[in-house]
Parts: C-alpha cells; sequence; structure tokens
C-alpha cells in the first residue's frame, strides 16, 4: 500500500536528493529514476541513530520541566544531561553561521 506525504526537505537534505537523482539517471537509457525513488532507496537502506536525533531535537525548557517534575531527581545525572545538550546547542549554533556563508 503506497501513501503520500507532504514532507519538507532541509536545504542539505534536499541537495543530496537532487544528486543522487541525478546520478542515477546519468547514462541510464533503459528507465528513469525519479525523486521518489531515491527517497525511498534511501530510507530502507538508511541506518538512523536516534539518540543523536532525540538529542538534536530536544529541547532544553522542556527538558528541564519534565526533570523537575519528577518526584525525585538525580542531580548528577540532569548536570550531566544538561551538559550533554548545551554542548549540542552549541555546535548547532556553532553550524549555522558557516552554512549561511556557504550559500
Amino acid at each position: 500500500m503506497k501513501k503520500r506525504l507532504q514532507v519538507v526537505f532541509s536545504d542539505e537534505a534536499w541537495g543530496l536528493v537532487e544528486n543522487l537523482t541525478t546520478e542515477a539517471n546519468h547514462n541510464f537509457d533503459v528507465g528513469s529514476i525519479n525523486y521518489s525513488d531515491v527517497i525511498n532507496e534511501m530510507i530502507l537502506t538508511s541506518r538512523v541513530d536516534v539518540k543523536k536525533l532525540q538529542v538534536r531535537h530536544t529541547d532544553i525548557r522542556r527538558s528541564l520541566r519534565s526533570m523537575a517534575s519528577k518526584e525525585s531527581v538525580d542531580l548528577d545525572l540532569v548536570i550531566k544531561s544538561l551538559m550533554e545538550l548545551k554542548a549540542s546547542q552549541a555546535k548547532k549554533k556553532a553550524t549555522t553561521p558557516n552554512e549561511e556563508l556557504a550559500e
């Protein structure tokens, strides 16, 4: 069963899809490969690091609220988690200006 879904790609992700689609169709005269074909193949063959994905999309305020709402709080674990989040946020902010310069 096929499903149709609207997805928003980052500029970097869309660039990869376009490049791979162009490469797949280059000198391929016996058929054609479209964006959906490429994206489906990318999804089927990818291995997603769930923890890395979660860290990248963690809302610090929501994390703090969640930790504060628990009855027993392990302060060492909270501090470690905050430091990891802070480091990931710093990396994200550090890469943003470079990406803007590249465009």
